[in-house]
């Protein structure tokens, strides 16, 4: 064999062997990074509700008419129905609604007008097995108003509660429950991006959910000045909301009282806030402090509405943690998982 033609079979032998080794690798595309969804509060639209005649109750979303199917309308002093499923209401919102803002209701021409005060009212079981809501100050616990319209991206936040209500499901927390981490991202990814985009018109792309799904979950999310530290935020943005997180974490919210209290001081810094021509990045600060507080009323409230302990653990951290590094998405995903893993 000539030299020229052992190097010419040399070179279709190695050429062959590359063939075939591609052949037998598979490679994974890899993750594109991309800026994470932080949508504008003024362009997100819910779609909740049925009834534009019996006045608008304010709880997780823009605006949730009284009106539901399933109820039936009392009359009476006050705003008041009747469930006769009470496993729906017992599903949905336990023992006590909530009511974020005060609110005017709609009332006959030449009758006085009748204000909800914002807080929980409380379900009333009865003999037949139905439940019945009455709009009463009797039944209330009293908490100041969550919504704050000083706040740009307040939506967000009300945004965040409504998902987590649809999401946070005795069905997912039992599904999650035989899942290993990644597994359970990806459930959680799929059930976010369906909700954000079917009940706000918010698209998370292909690209963003592959990157929630394959974001590191840190159970250390309590530690807020350890993740500010990594996050893309300024040095002056991550002390601004460093320095509110601190506040925020120091105020215990163990009764409706409590509650109230961190409630009024978080709105008081997001007004604040939203008059601070300093900071850099404005959108995602007063994203985060609303988050942070719907965030903490929620798991408030279902603690409270299943009588369980209030003192839970900071999950709410999680929610701002996945807010800053991975957007409204990451943020459901965070929670979901903080609270059942």
């Amino acid at each position: 064999m000539t030299t020229r033609t052992f190097f010419l079979t040399l070179t279709l032998f190695t050429i062959s062997f590359f063939i075939l080794s591609c052949e037998k690798t598979t490679l994974e595309a890899p993750i594109v990074k991309v800026t994470p969804t932080v949508p504008d509060g003024s362009r997100i639209i819910i779609h909740f509700g049925t009834s534009t005649q019996r006045g608008c109750i304010y709880s997780f979303t823009n605006c949730i008419w009284i009106g539901w199917e399933h109820a039936k309308e009392i009359q009476g002093q006050n705003l008041a129905f009747l469930f006769e499923d009470a496993e729906v209401v017992n599903a949905d919102y336990g023992d006590f609604f909530p009511v974020t803002a005060d609110c005017t209701l709609e009332t006959p021409a030449g009758t006085p007008s009748q204000v909800l005060q914002a807080g929980f009212y409380r379900f009333q079981p009865l003999s037949d097995g139905q439940k019945m809501i009455s709009f009463s100050d009797s039944f209330l616990l009293p908490v100041a108003p969550l919504v704050n319209p000083n706040n740009p991206q307040d939506n967000l936040g009300q945004l965040h509660n409504l998902a987590m209500q649809a999401l946070y499901t005795a069905k997912t927390k039992d599904e999650l429950k035989a899942m290993d981490i990644k597994a359970a991202q990806k459930m959680l990814a799929a059930k976010s991006v369906q909700f954000l985009a079917s009940e706000a018109e918010i698209v998370i792309s292909p690209a963003e959910q592959a990157q929630i799904e394959n974001a590191t979950f840190d159970e250390q999310y309590d530690n807020h000045h350890a993740w500010l530290q990594s996050s893309s935020l300024s040095t002056g943005d991550q002390k601004v909301l460093g320095d509110i997180l601190d506040m925020a974490s120091a105020m215990p919210v163990n009764s409706t009282e409590q509650l109230s209290d961190f409630v009024s001081l978080m709105t008081e810094l997001e007004n604040g806030l939203a008059q601070n021509a300093t900071i850099d990045n404005p959108k995602l600060l007063l994203s985060a402090i609303s988050v942070a507080k719907y965030s903490r009323y929620f798991w408030y409230w279902k603690c409270l509405t299943h009588d369980q302990p209030a003192s839970v653990p900071n999950w709410w951290k999680a929610d701002v943690k996945g807010l800053i590094e991975g957007g409204i998405g990451q943020a459901l995903v965070d929670s979901l998982l903080a609270a059942v893993k």
